[in-house]
């Protein structure tokens, strides 16, 4: 179950970065793309985290986010050999991910409207800081009125099209 979730956010977050790129933003080397991917990366997941709080129990959610964040660090990890060379990648993004899960956690967020306003905003001030700097200052309103709500609807969309936890057993990534 995770790691169709886990394709679908890769996807997701690597089509807001062509459409930053096609609305000419500024990004200048395969390191800050990765960089990008995983802020998105890490706000997706927190939303998974969010949408099934209410289906299933604590051990079960807690074992689907724990192989969703396993799928995720594989597939950056891999990206980023590619890109930087051999070395240890998992251990920065599992970092990020548990600042990001306490930092999201403090912003509302209800099933009808998604993520908050503010949580939206931290995110496109974390996809800000790891921009490059021509048009810096309009990275966080294209997030937030643009692609931020598209990627949660597809999200949404997608887990409950994908996600049952009823005699479900929860995968856990190697």
């Amino acid at each position: 179950m995770a790691n169709p979730i886990a394709a679908i956010i890769w996807k997701l977050s690597a089509q807001v970065l062509l459409n930053l790129e096609n609305e000419d933003f500024e990004t200048a080397t395969q390191s800050q793309r990765l960089d990008i991917l995983e802020e998105l990366v890490s706000f997706l997941i927190h939303l998974v985290d969010r949408q099934i709080y209410d289906l299933t129990d604590a051990e079960k959610r807690a074992l689907f986010i724990t192989a969703l964040v396993n799928d995720m660090a594989r597939m950056l990890e891999d990206s980023r050999v590619d890109v930087q060379g051999e070395d240890e990648y998992k251990q920065a993004f599992y970092d990020k991910i548990n600042a990001r899960m306490g930092e999201f956690s403090d912003y509302s967020f209800s099933a009808d409207d998604g993520a908050s306003f503010s949580m939206r905003c931290t995110l496109g001030a974390h996809i800000q800081a790891v921009m490059g700097s021509r048009d810096n200052k309009w990275i966080p309103d294209y997030i937030v009125g643009r692609e931020a709500p598209e990627i949660e609807n597809t999200l949404s969309r997608s887990l409950t099209n994908l996600v049952s936890f009823e005699d479900q057993n929860i995968p856990v990534s190697e």
